[in-house]
Formats: structure tokens, sequence, C-alpha cells
């Protein structure tokens, strides 16, 4: 064998022996698995990535896809692009130049699938199936990848139509070439294609029995899923005309399907009802069909190669609980794909999950199936995963190793699936002083040498019945021995020798200098490849500055007279000396001047500072001595002074303020310069008189009030400038007094004093009526007057109808006045009475010349002085007559009717 890093399996023996011999130190000689199939992009903007373990949950998607998807990575594990069939994205998540409008279907179980073209690492085939057996039929495209994101440069090319949604891919025997086989719907014919670097070649045609896969042309017919076992020996097809699983072996030097085992009609397995989702174990003895609309899961254990043994191992390993979905969806089944890190992976219709199968080589329940394996963070799986070369996920069972000189781990690796589960694992290195070291149980392993030499390395596992043993000879060089001596302290700005002197070799500094030394006056980690022959051995020192002792006086500074500061340089362990030569760590400061203090810290380390205070007057303030004032009186203090601010006991910050409240009081004066000087003085109340003229009060006209301020030892000043302790109201207006008592201190009371008019009430002189006259005596005044008679009644006139003494009482509010009058009653001639005397005084009293008695009709009245000369004549006469004011004397009256010619004649005095 031809010496490398990786051995491979020639037969598969019960034991066996592969010897190898590794001399050196190997960088880049492990062997890799390529990763294409790392990342995954499906479902509703979801996607993994299997790059790191466990997998990635990817968020960044643009695709919606409802079923089938792929994707691919370059063999890094770095995406190049992703496809729904009708769509492909780059990995910048932008549609693709050119990359719409493909002729597949986003709803179709196996949408797409992508080939790269052997012998090119930049383009890449993408089959394309259409839905429910529609006329688009079975397409590709070319995809290259040489410009940054990609271009579609050819696209929908047919390869024939109609075809089902089945569609699935493996490497040809050659281990360079990909079959791509797919299922042509209505019929039982299959066709596939090998990719090889001359491109996609012609169709191969193989038309099973219709017992073996019966045709069915309903388009329902056409959805389910093919896969290939990573070994490409077997296919399985799902047939859900019929509710079954068809299971074929497969010659893949050829492409020729074969009923599995070699027995007509009897591959076909009954996994329940509406098949959809079919995957193999990445060892290839186990099949899994989803059913149920995507809610069951089934294995059935084909290592029997026996029929009817694999039919009757089928065993329910998991049951989907779907989310809920509004409205309720009834979905066709749900995706299941094997991944890279050996476990199968199922499409949860329309979840925020997938399940996993997390143990797919076991048997049975073993196999673990986990419902809700993976959260998707938002995003959502629908009824598809991405298909891939199922070869992608078969492995080598190739030891790789990667040896390190000595002093540094050689690692070692064996490709299997994490799934496998030997009974036993070893790895032995050879190296016994390495005592509990030397052996490792992990499918890799890293191992320190205990010192240069050779080494035998064995790998050692169990599995079934199989022992299989890798040796291998390495060989750990001793690397060259490199010292920069310890971590290095220095003060700020010392320079610092770094030495790697070492014969016969070359050097590496992180610097980028290839010297055997350097200097640097630069704290930092400086590090050293010393290289002899194929091993380097690195060093690395860490040079650091002490740190400078923290010295900080501050700014310069302004105190006010009388204050003191503390300057304080203290360090931890350090000396001081300051500019007098005093080496405390403080110095207090109580005169204007410079100060400065150099520090040296305990590594010898120094720094210095200075400060200059400067001292500033404080405010000079004098509110004066204490005072007294009256207790209803206000007093200003006063604490102007240019270029203050101002803070009082009252929170006030003006210059001034009026208080009349006895207390203490104080201000704050500070200048421009911060200082601050305080005065406080105390305000006294003196006591005051006591002055009380009683309340507003309403007097009746013609009333009188007396009002008294009398307080001992006090003066008197009324409204109209008297000075008696007694006032006497006689008309309605406001009173006041000031009353001050012995200290000066005035008290003012006032009084409002209305006053009401009493009731101008006149019944009239005693009269003397007719009998059989009425007299009504009483005037209804203004305002709201309320009336009381003698008798009792309240209305404003009273008729008089016989003699007697009739009074009347007036109340205007509480002020009251009252009349009465005598009327005597006397025979009468005419029934009319002529009184002879009036008194035309204005008293409302006998004022006009009234005749009881006489209707206020035709009358016609003649006035004679004494002397007999007519001075009026008056027709329609109404008893109002009066001479003039101020005359009186005898008259003489003519009263006559002109109609009944009935006349009196008489005389009548005047008097006041």
């Amino acid at each position: 064998m031809t010496c490398g890093g990786k051995l491979s399996v020639c037969s598969k023996v019960a034991a066996f022996l592969v010897c190898f011999l590794v001399s050196g130190s190997f960088s880049g000689v492990q062997a890799q698995r390529n990763k294409a199939s790392h990342v995954w992009y499906f479902g509703d903007k979801a996607g993994l990535d299997f790059n790191v373990n466990p997998p990635a949950v990817l968020t960044n998607s643009a695709m919606n896809a409802f079923e089938g998807t792929a994707s691919i990575a370059d063999a890094n594990g770095k995406l190049l692009f992703y496809t729904d069939g009708t769509t492909v994205w780059n990995n910048q998540h932008q549609v693709m130049r050119n990359g719409s409008g493909l002729m597949g279907s986003a709803n179709s179980a196996q949408s797409c699938i992508i080939v790269p073209k052997p012998g090119s690492q930049k383009l890449f085939y993408l089959f394309t199936t259409d839905a429910t057996g529609r006329g688009n039929g079975l397409r590709y495209a070319t995809i290259d990848m040489t410009e940054p994101g990609g271009d579609v440069v050819d696209k929908n090319k047919l390869l024939y139509t109609p075809t089902s949604e089945k569609l699935t891919a493996v490497l040809q025997q050659n281990k360079r070439d990909i079959w791509v086989m797919s299922h042509q719907h209505g019929t039982h014919t299959f066709r596939s294609f090998l990719v090889t670097s001359s491109g996609v070649g012609p169709a191969n045609e193989f038309n099973l029995l219709g017992g073996i896969f019966p045709p069915a042309s309903e388009a329902t017919d056409a959805i389910g899923c093919m896969k290939f076992s990573p070994d490409g020996t077997k296919l399985a097809v799902t047939h859900r005309a019929t509710n079954t699983v068809r299971l074929f072996g497969f010659n893949n030097e050829n492409s020729s399907i074969i009923p599995f085992p070699i027995a007509p009609f009897a591959g076909s397995l009954n996994p329940g009802s509406s098949p959809y989702g079919v995957e193999f174990s990445p060892d290839n003895s186990k099949l899994y069909v989803s059913t149920d609309a995507g809610t069951k899961i089934y294995q059935y254990d084909l290592s029997s190669n026996d029929f009817a043994t694999i039919n009757a191992s089928k065993t329910l390993i998991g049951q989907a609980n779907l989310d809920p979905t509004n409205p309720p969806t009834n979905f066709v089944g749900g995706s299941l794909q094997l991944a890279p890190d050996g476990k199968i992976y199922f499409a949860r219709p329309a979840s925020a999950h997938l399940g996993v199968i997390s143990n797919p080589n076991e048997k049975g329940t073993a196999s673990l199936y986990i419902d809700t394996a993976v959260y998707l963070e938002g995003r959502k799986s629908m009824m598809g995963l991405p298909a891939f070369i199922q070869s992608n996920f078969t492995y080598t069972y190739d030891v790789s190793f990667d040896i390190n000189c000595f002093g540094e781990p050689s690692n070692f690796a064996f490709d299997a699936p994490t799934s496998d589960n030997p009974t036993f694992m070893e790895w032995n290195f050879g190296d016994p002083a390495s005592g509990a070291a030397n052996t490792a149980n992990t499918l890799n392993a890293s191992h320190h040498f205990s010192a240069p030499g050779n080494y035998t390395v064995t790998f050692t596992r169990h599995i079934g019945n199989k022992q299989e043993t890798y040796t291998i000879t390495v060989k750990i060089l001793a690397p060259p021995v490199v010292d920069l001596g310890p971590d290095r302290w220095v003060c700020p700005g010392t320079e610092v020798t770094l030495d790697a002197t070492t014969p016969n070799a070359t050097y590496k500094w992180s610097n980028g200098s290839t010297s055997a030394s350097i200097t640097t006056t630069t704290p930092g980690t400086y590090w050293v490849d010393v290289t002899i022959a194929e091993c380097t051995t690195r060093d690395e020192v860490k040079v650091s500055n002490y740190s400078l002792p923290t010295v900080n006086l501050g700014a310069n500074r302004e105190l006010c007279e009388g204050e003191t500061i503390e300057l304080n340089a203290f360090n931890e362990g350090a000396t001081y000396l300051w500019q007098d030569g005093s080496t405390n760590s403080t110095f207090t400061v109580t005169k204007a001047g410079t100060y400065s203090v150099e520090v040296t810290s305990k590594d010898g380390c120094k720094k210095s500072d200075e400060i200059t205070i400067v001292y500033n007057p404080l405010p000079i303030v004098n509110l004066g001595p204490d005072r007294d004032i009256c207790a209803n009186t206000t007093t200003t203090l006063d604490a102007t002074q240019p270029g203050m601010t101002y803070k009082w006991s009252t929170g006030a910050t003006s210059p001034t303020i009026t208080i009349a409240t006895a207390g203490e009081y104080w201000v704050t004066l500070t200048s421009s310069k911060g200082c601050s000087a305080t005065d406080i003085i105390r305000i006294n109340h003196l006591p005051l008189p006591i002055v009380n003229l009683g309340p507003d009060e309403t007097l009746c006209s013609g009333d009188t009030k007396l009002l008294t301020a009398t307080f001992p030892n006090s003066t008197y000043l009324w409204q109209d400038g008297s000075t008696n302790p007694t006032f006497v109201v006689t008309e309605a207006g406001k009173y006041w007094v000031d009353v001050t008592n012995e200290f000066g201190c005035v008290v003012r009371d006032e009084i409002w004093l209305p006053y009401l008019t009493r009731p101008a009430i006149a019944l009239g002189n005693d009269t003397t009526l007719c009998y059989g006259d009425t007299l009504v005596i009483g005037t209804e005044l203004p305002g709201n007057i309320r009336y009381e008679w003698q008798d009792g009644s309240t209305d404003a006139f009273f008729k008089v109808t016989k003699p007697g003494t009739y009074k009347l009482k007036a109340f205007n509010q509480h002020c009251e006045a009252d009349d009465e009058i005598t009327v005597r009653f006397k025979d009468c001639i005419g029934g009319l009475f002529i009184p002879n005397v009036i008194t035309p005084n204005g008293d409302g009293l006998n004022d006009v010349f009234f005749i009881h008695g006489l209707k206020e009709d035709d009358w016609e009245l003649v006035l004679y002085n004494r002397w007999g000369k007519e001075i009026q004549r008056i027709k329609n006469y109404k008893n109002d007559w009066a001479p003039r004011s101020g005359t009186t004397g005898m008259f003489y009256y003519l009263l006559q009717h002109p109609t009944t010619g009935r006349s009196y004649k008489g005389w009548l005095e005047a008097l006041q």
C-alpha cells in the first residue's frame, strides 16, 4: 500500500490487519468528508446547518416551499444555492441570475435534486419534477457557479413527460458518475439517467411487470417519494394507489432494477395508509416509511434478506402529534431524509419542529424517534425536506490521521456514522508510558505521545459479529527547544530584547520578523515559531508594562478664604517627594501657591504632577440687628451686593425679601468665585390692640347706633377724623376706626351700616263722611311692603263704611311705620260732604279739596277769591284742586252739575 493519510478496508472478513508506516509530522492529511449535504433549506423559510453538532437552526431563507426542495454546499460545507424546483436562490438568498421560471413545482414530493457535473467544481445540473403527473414532466437546468452568485445558463430541458413526483440519485459504481432515477407516471416504467463529465446521458428504461409495480394513472397516484440506499444497492418506491412500498435491488454499475430479494412480486411492503416518505438507515439495514398523512413512521428490518421476515419486522417507531392549523388541514405526508450526523429527520407538516430518528441503525423502537427534536426558531417545516445524492451519506470506514511533532497532540479518526453502535471500540497508541491515556474509546481521538520515537497505533472495533483492526506506525519527531524566558514586566518605554537563537533553525515572529531576536518597547504578547526540519516549536512571552503610579492632583483650584485642601498622591507601596521636601502621601494646602509631587511606585516607575491653588475673599453680609415689628405689618430684609447670588432660609434667591412672620431668618451670599458667607436676624412680633365694631347691620330711618372701639392705652382715629373711643351713627355709610396701642401698632376695623326707609304711610286727617259713603284709605307703596290693619287684614287699602278709628302698620323688612285716622259719619244732602278746611302743606294729609261722595263725571267746580273774583274753573272735577304752593286764605266755590242742574256753593279755608 502507498503511504498516505487514509486506510481503505479491502475486505469484510471477521478480522483483518492493515499496516501503514507514517514518518515525520503531517499537516492536512486528515481525511475530510465531503460536506455538500451539510446545509439544508426547506419548508416555510426554515433551514439547518450540519457543519456543527448538533445542527444550527438557520432563519435566513428566502424560500417558502410546501413540499420538496434541494440545496447544495461546497466540499467545505459553505452554501452554494438552494431551490424549490421553480426558483433558484444563491448564497446571499437572492434569486440567481435567470433563476426564476423553472417548470418544476414546490408542491411535488421530490420536486428537485442537484447533481454536480463530475470533474467540475463550478457546473451543476438541477433536475425538476412536476406535481401530480402534470405535463411539465422531468426536466433539467444547468447552473454555472463561475461568477459570484451563480447563473442559470440553460433551463427547462425536457427529458420526458409525464413523470411522477419521485426522484432520487446515487453514485455509479465508479464513484465518480451519478445515476438519477425517476418514474414515468401512469406506467410501470422507471427511467434512469447517468450524469458524467460529458453531461446528462440518455435514458435507461426499465419496464417492470405490472405485478411488481402496477400502473396507476390517477393524479394523486403520482404523489410520494423514492430513495436509494446510501450504498446504492437498494431502491424503495412508494405506491400510493395500493398503499404499499416497493423494494428493489439496484445494480449501480448499469442501473438495472432487481426485485428484492431475487423473487418476482416479493418486494411489496404494506406500511399503512398513504405512504409518502421513505429512507434507509446509514448502514443500509433498515427502511423507514412515513404514512397516515404524515403522522406515523414505520421501520422494516432488511438484514434477513427474507421478504416474509422483512414484512413481519414492520414496527411503528414514531407517532407525530402535528401542530394544529386554522383552518384544519389534511396533509398527504411528511418526508424522511438521512443527514450528515447519521440521523434521519422527519418533516412534520406545518410544524415549528422537526422529528428525528436518533439511532436509525438500531432495531425497532431502539431507533428512538423524538417527535419535536428540533425547534425551527419561528420558521416552519412543511411536507418536504431537501433531496441529496444518497451516496453522500455512506461512510468509508477508514482511519484518518494527523501526526504532529512531540509535545503536540496527534489526531486520529475513524469514518463511521455516530449511529453505529459497536460493542467495542478502542484506539491503542502503542505508548504504555502515557498510562491510561494510551487508549481511547471514541471514533475521533487525540494523543500526546510521551517521547519522540516510533509508535504502532491500532484501532479495533467489534460490530455485529465482526472484529475490525487497523494498524499504523508513526514516527514522532522532537521539536526544537525554544525559551523566550519568563513574562517581562518593565516600566513604560523600557527596551526589551527577546532572543530565540537556536542552531540550524529558521524563525518567524508574531511581528513578521525572521531574525533570531527582536527588541521592543511596546507591551504585548510576542511569539516565535522556531523550525528545525519538519518540526516547529512556538514559544511566547508577554511583555507588560508596570502601571505608572496614579498621580492626579486635579486641575488648578480656586479656594475661598479660610478653606484648606488635602492633596492626595497615595499609591500602594509608593514613595513621595513634595515641593517642600516632605515625603508623606498627602499634603495640606492652607495658602496660595504651586504644589508638586513625584511618586515612585514599588516597581520603581515614577510619575509627577503639580497644581496651582488661588484663594478668593468671602462676601460681607449684614442684615442688621434683630427687629421688633407689629404682628400685622411686614419688614424687608436687604442683602444686596454686586455680583452675588442669594439663598434665603425661605428658599428665595432675590437680593431682598419681605416677611410678615416672626422667626429667625438667614441669607447666604455666594460670590462669582463660589465663596459664601451667611448672616442671621431675629424678627419679633409686638402685640396688637383688639378692636371689633361688630358685624355689618341694616338700620331703619330715624335710628342711631353707638360704635365702641375702647382698648386700654390706645388712641383712636375715626373715618371723619374724630378721636373719641366711641362714635354715634345717624346716617347710612361705611364707618372705620384705627386703634393705636402704646407700641404704635395699629389695627383697623370697619363696619357697613346701610339704612332702610320706613314706609311713608298717611291715612289723612280725621274726617266726617255721610252715612252711606265709603272711604278707601291707605296707599300701595313700592317695594316689598307688608301691611297690617287694626282688624288684622293685610291689604294696602281699607274700605271705611262706618265710624271709628282705623290703624295701619306698614313694614319694610324690619322697619315699621304706623298711622291712624278717625272717621265720623253724619247725614248729608245729596249724598255729598264738602269740607270747608284744607291744609295744602305737602304732608299727604288733607292737601286737596276732596268732596266726599263726588263721582268723577260732569261736575264743574268754579273757585272765587274772597272779593268774588273767579280764579279758576274746572270741568270734570276730579277731587284734586289745591291753591298754589304757599297760598292760604279764604276761597268761595260753586259746584254744579250741568246735566242735572244740581249745584252747591260755600266757602273753603286753606291753612298751612
